[in-house]
């Protein structure tokens, strides 16, 4: 009685804590309520208009707050990919999803997704180095190999089950589509999640544009980064080009990073068109020293080269067909050296391989949007540890459907999936979310849905001194239950809250074999279940604030004990300035994590703030060419918050200069 009582006033004292800065820019109710229907107004022509810039440049000045932030929330056109693998408006998802747009990266000046992802409530990153290359995700309390990481169709995710999400730079990106929970209904294995890189397919508002930007800071930390795009007859194309370099600020954490995109589209007529994609990333990283726990340093060298060809054909009026094919090479070398005496002590060579393809048909007929679609993935896996060439093949079929009008106001959507694994067998996954929209200013939304996750080849095939394979390993399992709220009839304030249970079956952990070996095995029962709260205010004298906080409660149900080194809270803060040519985002981050063992070395309890501050120095209206410059400060008060022993950044101090033609 008391646990939940005191788990009500929890969610009591949220409730208080992002309602304050509601009350600080709280205005008349006459007012509020102009304000909502304006914004309601603003929200049905975005999400309906065929031409949004055209639209958007019409709209007298005093809509313009609410706009910005509803723009700035989801995007020009106020629709998502990721939930059922087509786009759809915002308010049909039943999810617990996050959308992070290309200005709201700007805004922060980040330069990884890693970096990204560290303001997003529900979402973890462990920000090791400059760059927050290095660095893990955590996503509900579940773990980095949970989590599916996809751009362009291509899951970035290696076969042991690892995405470098540090290495990944941010210009290219349209906006990333982040669904907390699983989605194994639409992408099969993600127990955890899924985060959706969708990169930008031209400068639409130019013939010809482009950019130029670089910064540079202490420790000789630098950004360089160059993009094009355009329009050429029925060519759309994109292209992207960037390095990132630093000394590091701890030993053995220097970066040197490389990375090219480009994407192109080509219309052959008003109803087919093929787009290709070619990505590359070069990266030499150093992994930090641990003088204390390992006694070793390590240093790692990894490129890899993703490319996709999709063919696209409206074969009616309500049925569209898409092919795409897909391949990606990886390639990662590690070394581990002797922090006393600089010897070799280990390294291990991992060489990856991977081709797919997938099939959609999608069919609208009235009041509904539907998509058949199947899959297959080849991988193969030539690993140190893996004592030789392994593959990895998996198929699937899937089918998801949005309902409307079944009832009036509620969107009902269904999803099945089937995956058949070559290492772990087959598994189905369905999934059923409701989202009911009483008025235009509340949304509810409830999901369920069952995940799995296929183990790594480490784990099925991985040998080690004293570990030994398990080829018998089956999918982890999770049922999974969310619900919540969204609303905008607070005054000048979004606010949404999620409640969240995640049952995990089939867990895998390492078990003992004998007084010398252990293994892995299907062995775990645990829950995971919490709550997340965000706010956002809309823009009110040129100032808006958001706030987030996520609470993560685990039990393991064979031990009746709580997960270990899980972060347990997390809050999100931002205080944003913007009025014509300037910008000034504040933004902090502070975590707690949970039953850490003694022995482990870590520091928590603290914000990591970081400020962005943006000057346009020059802007020509008739063809848009632009000047800022930027500063930015990160860690500003020298917090400590990391794992390990290697202390996360401290404050450093960056600017630079972005040229828009």
């Amino acid at each position: 009685m008391y646990k939940r009582l005191s788990f009500f006033v929890l969610i009591l004292l949220c409730f208080v804590f992002l309602l304050f800065p509601c009350y600080i820019f709280a205005d008349s109710g006459d007012k509020a309520t102009e304000v909502r229907d304006k914004a309601a107004e603003i929200r049905e022509k975005i999400m309906s208009s065929e031409d949004k810039d055209e639209e958007i440049a019409r709209k007298p000045s005093y809509l313009e707050n609410e706009e910005e932030f509803i723009i700035m929330r989801y995007g020009k056109d106020a629709a998502v990919l990721t939930p059922t693998r087509y786009l759809k408006p915002v308010s049909q998802v039943a999810e617990n999803m996050t959308v992070i747009t290309s200005d709201i990266i700007r805004q922060m000046n980040a330069h990884t997704v890693a970096d990204v992802l560290n303001g997003v409530t529900g979402v973890q990153i462990e920000p090791r180095f400059a760059f927050s290359h290095g660095s893990t995700i955590n996503m509900q309390g579940a773990p980095y190999e949970y989590v599916r990481v996809l751009i362009d169709g291509v899951t970035l995710n290696d076969l042991q089950n690892f995405a470098r999400i540090g290495d990944i730079p941010v210009q290219m990106i349209d906006r990333i589509e982040i669904i907390k929970g699983p989605a194994s209904s639409s992408w099969g294995s993600s127990l955890g999640g899924v985060i959706n890189i969708i990169t930008k397919t031209s400068l639409p508002i130019f013939k010809v544009g482009g950019m130029l930007s670089a910064s540079y800071g202490e420790k000789s930390s630098g950004d360089y980064r160059a993009e094009a795009g355009g329009k050429v007859s029925n060519l759309n194309y994109y292209v992207y080009g960037g390095h990132l370099d630093s000394n590091g600020f701890s030993p053995h954490s220097a970066d040197d990073d490389s990375s090219f995109y480009t994407k192109e589209r080509l219309d052959i007529t008003d109803k087919v068109n093929v787009q290709y994609t070619l990505g590359y990333n070069n990266v030499k990283e150093g992994m930090g020293a641990y003088p204390q726990a390992g006694h070793f340093s390590q240093d790692n060298k990894n490129h890899n080269i993703f490319t996709t060809l999709t063919i696209t054909d409206s074969i009616a009026d309500q049925v569209t067909l898409s092919l795409a094919g897909r391949y990606i090479n990886m390639f990662s070398y590690d070394k581990y050296n002797s922090t006393s005496s600089g010897a070799l002590l280990k390294d291990i060579t991992d060489k990856e391989t991977s081709k797919g393809a997938t099939f959609n048909l999608n069919w609208t007929p009235e009041d509904q949007t539907i998509i058949f679609g199947s899959e297959y993935d080849d991988g193969v896996a030539d690993n140190t540890a893996l004592t030789g060439k392994k593959s990895l093949i998996k198929s699937a079929v899937f089918v998801n459907d949005t309902i409307k009008n079944l009832i009036k106001d509620i969107y009902i959507t269904p999803g099945l999936r089937f995956d058949n694994i070559s290492t772990n067998g087959s598994f189905l996954s369905p999934s059923l979310g409701i989202t009911y929209s009483p008025s235009e200013f509340f949304t509810y939304r409830f999901d369920a849905a069952r995940g799995f996750n296929v183990p790594s080849l480490a784990q099925i095939y991985g040998t080690g001194l004293r570990y030994l394979p398990n080829p018998n390993l089956k999918v982890e399992k999770v049922w999974s239950y969310q619900t919540g709220i969204e609303t905008t009839m607070l005054r000048y304030a979004w606010l949404k809250l999620t409640v969240f249970r995640h049952e995990v079956d089939n867990g895998i952990t390492i078990v003992p074999v004998d007084a010398s070996h252990s293994t892995s095995a299907n062995y775990q029962k645990q829950r995971r279940q919490g709550l997340e709260v965000e706010m956002e205010s809309f823009p009110f004298y040129n100032v808006s604030f958001s706030s987030g906080y996520s609470f993560v409660d685990t039990k393991d149900l064979k031990t009746e004990q709580r997960l270990s080194a899980i972060i347990r809270h997390t809050v999100d803060v931002g205080l944003r300035y913007k009025k014509d040519t300037f910008m000034a985002y504040l933004f902090g981050h502070y975590l707690v994590w949970d039953n850490v063992p003694s022995y482990y070395i870590y520091t928590d309890k603290s914000f990591v703030f970081n400020l962005n501050v943006v000057k346009k120095f020059y802007k020509n209206e008739i063809n848009r060419n632009s000047v800022d410059v930027f500063l930015t400060g990160h860690n500003l008060f020298n917090a400590s918050q990391h794992w390990t022993e290697i202390n996360n950044p401290r404050r450093w101090i960056e600017g630079g200069i972005r040229l828009n033609f």
